[in-house]
C-alpha cells in the first residue's frame, strides 16, 4: 500500500488504522459533547475577524478536525471527524473567498475519508483539484486522490494525479514522493516507454532520493524488453559505493545476467562470481547469480562447469529460481550421460515448481518431468508406459502440441513395440503426432507406426505415417509392403485416387505374386466404386490370369465383378455367364446376388415396371427366395413416385422390419406410412407412423410425420388425437406445403368440430402461404368459403369465393 502521510494536513498512519479497524461507525453525538474541545495548535496563517461568521465556521470545522488529529481515543476522533463534515460544508455553502477556501475543501474531503465515506471524500478532492488548479493544497488533494486509486490497485487512473501532485508541489519530498509513485503506477499498467521517461527525469533530478531505484528501474525495464545495452549501462552506474547496498546489490546480479545475454562472458562472470563471493548478499540474489552461471556454462556446453557451478554451494532462494537451477543441473549431467544423477535433480526441480503458490510453475514443471523420463529411457528404466501415462495424465491437457509430450508418448510406444506388444503399440502410436517430433526422429518410426496403427484400423493416420517412411527412405527394401500397406489404408479412409495410384507404383515395380495379386484385386475395387467399368473389368482379368495364389473366394469375387461391370455398361449377355460363374465357384456368397442380378439383367434394370414383374413372378415361383432389401426399398420408392402405392406398400413391407423398426431406414418408414395413407390403409398407416415418430428426424421431417399422422387419426375418426398431432407439428415450425396442410387439417377437425371461425381462419392461413400454388390455395379458398358460409358469413363467403373464380377460373371442386 501506498504511503499516505504528508505534514499535519495528511493522513496519519494512525487515522489509517482507525479506517481498518473499526469502518465506519454511526454516531449521534450533541455538539455539547464536544465543548470541552480547545482550538488546535496547528491553525491556519492569516488574521481572520473573530465577527465573521464564515470565518468562525470554519475555526469552529477547523477545531474539530484538529482535534480528531490530535486524539489518540479512536471513538473521538470518529466523532471529531463527524462533526466537522457538516461545518466544513456550511462555510463551503457560503461561498467565502481565500486561502481558508482550500484548506476547507481539502479538510472536509480527509474528514469525510477518516469517517469511511471513501466516494464523497474522492469527489471532494477532486473539487479541489478542478476548481483551483494549482497550488499546494491541489498538490495535496491530488496526491491523496492518486494514493486511493494506488491503493486499489488502478494504475492507469492514479498516474495523472501523481503527475498533478507532482507538478503543483511546493514541498520537495511530496513532489519526489509523486513522482516515484507516478512511474511506479506507469511500470504496473505496462506503460514501459512513459515509464522509462518519468524514470530519467527523476534520475535527472540530482536532489531525489528516488534516483537510484529510478536508474535499477530503468535498466530492469530494459532487461524485460531484451535490451540488454542499455540496461547494462544503468546497472553498471549503481556499482558504486555512495550506491545503498539493496540497490547496489540488484543492480550487480542483474548486470551479471544482462551481460551473459550480451554474450560479454568475462564481464558476467565478474560480475556474478562477486554476487557470490559477497558476505552480506541477500541468499535469493545470490540463487539467482548461481542460475546465470550455470545457464552461461551449459550455453557454451561445458557441461563440467556448469555441474561444478550447482554444487558450489546451495543458497536459499526463490523456488522458481531453485527449480530452475536443479533443471539446469538435471541437463548438464544427462549431457554427460549421467542419467541417474540427472533424474534425481530433475525430479527436485519439478517437486519445486509444481509447489509455488499460488500459480505453480507448470511449463517448468513439465520440462522436467519428460527430461526426468528421457532420462529414465535412456538407461532402459522399469515400467516406461506407466510413467508416460502419469506424466501425460499431469500435463498432457495443456501441452496438446508439445514436441516433449509426443516425445514421451513415443518412449512409450517404442518400448511396448520392442516388448512385441503389437495392439497396445499400436494404441501408443496412435496417441503420437509425428509432426510434433524434429525431423530425424520421424523417419524412424514411420513403418513401424503406420503398420501397427493400420493393423488396428487407424487407417488415416497409418497412411500419414506411411507416405512419410516411403519420403524419408525411397529405396527402403520395404518400400512394396508400405506401398501396398498404404494404399490399402487409402483406400479404407475413402481416398481411392491415392489408393489407386500407390497399386500402380507397386505394380510398376514387379512385386511377387501376393503382392500382385493384391494390387489388381484393390484396383478393381476402385474402378468398380468409381464406376469405370472397363478398367475395372481389366483389373479383374488380369488377377485371373496369374497362375498361382488365388482361390475360389478371389476368382468368385473377380467373376462377380466382372459381371457387374458389363451389367453395368448393359452388356446382357455378356454379364450373365460371369454371375453364373460366380454363383458355381462360391455358391454361399453369390447364389442370391448373382441369381437376382441375372433377373435384374434379363428384365432390364431400372425398368421399375419389368422389374415388378419380374420380382412377383419370382416370388410365386420360389417364395423362398430372399431378395435383397436395397432392392425391394428401391423398387418400393420407385413405385411410390410413379403413384402405384399398393405396389410401394407391398416391396416397403417386405423390405421392413416391424419387429425390429431400428433396422429398417428411416426413409422406409416414412414411404411405407405415406403409401399406407394414400390406400386408406389406416390402421397398418398409424403402425408405420407410431415407428417413424420414433426416430431421429429434421423438425421438417418430423412435422411432415405429424402431418400424415393427423391424417391417418382423422381417418379413423379421432379427431382430438389427430388435432393434437397437427398442433405438434405446427410447434415444429415447418416450412411450405407441410405448413400449409397441417393448417388445412386443422381446419377440417375444426369443421367436424364445427368450429367455422376457426376452420375459416386455418383455410386461409393454408391458401396465403402459396400465392401461385394451383392445387393448396384455391382448395383453400373453397373450403374457407364453405366454412365462412356455415358460420353465418355469406358476405365473407362471397368475397372468397370470387377471388377463387377469379385467380382460378377454370378450377373444379369435384375433382378436388
Amino acid at each position: 500500500m501506498i504511503p499516505t502521510g504528508h505534514h499535519d494536513n495528511n493522513l496519519s498512519s494512525s487515522d489509517v488504522h482507525i479506517l481498518n479497524q473499526f469502518g465506519i461507525r454511526l454516531l449521534l453525538v450533541a455538539l455539547a459533547m464536544m465543548a470541552g474541545i480547545g482550538p488546535a495548535p496547528g491553525q491556519a496563517p492569516g488574521i481572520i475577524d473573530s465577527s465573521d461568521r464564515d470565518a468562525e465556521l470554519y475555526h469552529r470545522a477547523n477545531r474539530y478536525y484538529n482535534y480528531a488529529q490530535d486524539s489518540r481515543d479512536l471513538e473521538d476522533k470518529q466523532r471529531a471527524y463527524r462533526m466537522s463534515i457538516p461545518l466544513f460544508r456550511e462555510y463551503l455553502s457560503a461561498g467565502p473567498r481565500g486561502d481558508l477556501v482550500q484548506q476547507a475543501s481539502y479538510k472536509l474531503g480527509m474528514a469525510l475519508l477518516l469517517s469511511g465515506e471513501r466516494e464523497a471524500a474522492e469527489q471532494a478532492f477532486t473539487s479541489v483539484i478542478n476548481r483551483y488548479r494549482n497550488g499546494q493544497w491541489v498538490a495535496i488533494a491530488a496526491y491523496r486522490l492518486a494514493a486511493q486509486l494506488y491503493n486499489r490497485k488502478e494504475w492507469a487512473a492514479a498516474v495523472p494525479y501523481f503527475s498533478i501532485a507532482g507538478k503543483e508541489a511546493t514541498d520537495r519530498e511530496l513532489a519526489h514522493k509523486s513522482i516515484f509513485y507516478e512511474s511506479r503506477c506507469l511500470q504496473m499498467a505496462g506503460q514501459s516507454e512513459q515509464a522509462i521517461k518519468r524514470l530519467k527525469d527523476i534520475v535527472e533530478d540530482k536532489a531525489n532520493p528516488y534516483r537510484d531505484y529510478a536508474r535499477l528501474a530503468i535498466g530492469e525495464l530494459y532487461a524485460r524488453q531484451e535490451n540488454h545495452e542499455e540496461a547494462l549501462i544503468h546497472f553498471e552506474a549503481l556499482l558504486i559505493p555512495s550506491v545503498a547496498p539493496q540497490e547496489r546489490a540488484r543492480a550487480l546480479l542483474s548486470a551479471g545476467v544482462s551481460a551473459a545475454k550480451l554474450n560479454q562472458q568475462p564481464k558476467a562472470r565478474d560480475f556474478l562470481n562477486r554476487t557470490l563471493d559477497s558476505s552480506g548478499m541477500e541468499p535469493k540474489h545470490k540463487a539467482r547469480a548461481q542460475l546465470a552461471l550455470m545457464e552461461m556454462s551449459f550455453a557454451r556446453e561445458d557441461h563440467a562447469e556448469a555441474i561444478k557451478t550447482f554444487r558450489s554451494g546451495e543458497y536459499l532462494g526463490e523456488r522458481h529460481v531453485l527449480a530452475r537451477i536443479y533443471l539446469v543441473a538435471g541437463q548438464a549431467f544427462a549431457k554427460l550421460d549421467r542419467h541417474k544423477e540427472a533424474i534425481a535433480q530433475f525430479f527436485n526441480s519439478e517437486r519445486l515448481a509444481v509447489s509455488i503458490k499460488p500459480k505453480p510453475l507448470r511449463k517448468l514443471g513439465f520440462e522436467a518431468s519428460f527430461r526426468r523420463l528421457g532420462s529414465f529411457y535412456q538407461i532402459g528404466g522399469a515400467n516406461i508406459p506407466a510413467q508416460v501415462d502419469i506424466f501425460a495424465a499431469s500435463y498432457g491437457e495443456e501441452n496438446l502440441g508439445s514436441p516433449w509430450l509426443h516425445k514421451a508418448l513415443l518412449m512409450k510406444a517404442e518400448t511396448l513395440f520392442h516388448e512385441a506388444a503389437v495392439a497396445q503399440a499400436a494404441a501408443a502410436y496412435n496417441e503420437v503426432n509425428p509432426s510434433a517430433l524434429p525431423v530425424e526422429m520421424r523417419a524412424d518410426i514411420y513403418f513401424k507406426r503406420g503398420w501397427c496403427l493400420a493393423d488396428t484400423g487407424e487407417y488415416g493416420r497409418a497412411a500419414q505415417n506411411l507416405s512419410s517412411f516411403l519420403a524419408t527412405f525411397p529405396d527402403h527394401p520395404r518400400v512394396n509392403d508400405a506401398l501396398a500397406k498404404r494404399g490399402h489404408a487409402y483406400l479404407k479412409i475413402g481416398d481411392r485416387k491415392s489408393a489407386l495410384k500407390d497399386f500402380k507404383r507397386l505394380l510398376e515395380r514387379k512385386p511377387e505374386d501376393n503382392l500382385a495379386s493384391f494390387a489388381y484385386q484393390y484396383s478393381g475395387r476402385i474402378h468398380r466404386d468409381e464406376q469405370r467399368w472397363p478398367e475395372m473389368i481389366s483389373s479383374y482379368e488380369k488377377l485371373l490370369s496369374i497362375p498361382d495364389g488365388l482361390d475360389n473366394k478371389a476368382r468368385a469375387d473377380a467373376r462377380y465383378w466382372m459381371g457387374w461391370g458389363y451389367y453395368k455398361q448393359e452388356e446382357w449377355a455378356l454379364a450373365i455367364p460371369h454371375f453364373e460363374a460366380s454363383r458355381e465357384l462360391l455358391p454361399q456368397r453369390y447364389r442370391e446376388p448373382a441369381g437376382v442380378h441375372i433377373v435384374l439383367a434379363a428384365y432390364s434394370l431400372l425398368d421399375s415396371d419389368k422389374l415388378k414383374k419380374g420380382v412377383e413372378n419370382l416370388l410365386a415361383d420360389a417364395p423362398h427366395q430372399q431378395f435383397p432389401s436395397r432392392m425391394l426399398i428401391w423398387l418400393g420408392l420407385e413405385r411410390f413416385s410413379k403413384g402405384d402405392y399398393e405396389g410401394s406398400d407391398r416391396f416397403l413391407s417386405l423390405a421392413s422390419t416391424p419387429d425390429e423398426p431400428e433396422q429398417t431406414d428411416t426413409l422406409v418408414w416414412r414411404h411405407l406410412a405415406k403409401a399406407r395413407v394414400e390406400t386408406r390403409k389406416f390402421e397398418e398407416a398409424a403402425d408405420a407412423l407410431t415407428i417413424l415418430l420414433t426416430r431421429e428426424q429434421e423438425d421438417f421431417w418430423k412435422a411432415d410425420s405429424y402431418l400424415d399422422q393427423s391424417h391417418v387419426l382423422v381417418g379413423l375418426q379421432k379427431w382430438e388425437e389427430a388435432h393434437d398431432s397437427a398442433q405438434e407439428g405446427l410447434s415444429l415450425k415447418p416450412y411450405g406445403t407441410v405448413q400449409a396442410g397441417l393448417h388445412m387439417t386443422l381446419a377440417d377437425i375444426d369443421m367436424h368440430r364445427m368450429n367455422y371461425e376457426s376452420a375459416a381462419a386455418n383455410y386461409l392461413k393454408a391458401s396465403r402461404m402459396f400465392i401461385d400454388d394451383r392445387e393448396i390455395k384455391p382448395l383453400g379458398l373453397f373450403r374457407a368459403a364453405d366454412a365462412l358460409e356455415k358460420n353465418g358469413q355469406p358476405g365473407e363467403a362471397a368475397k372468397i369465393r370470387k377471388q377463387l373464380r377469379q385467380e382460378f377460373p377454370g378450377w373444379d371442386s369435384a375433382k378436388n
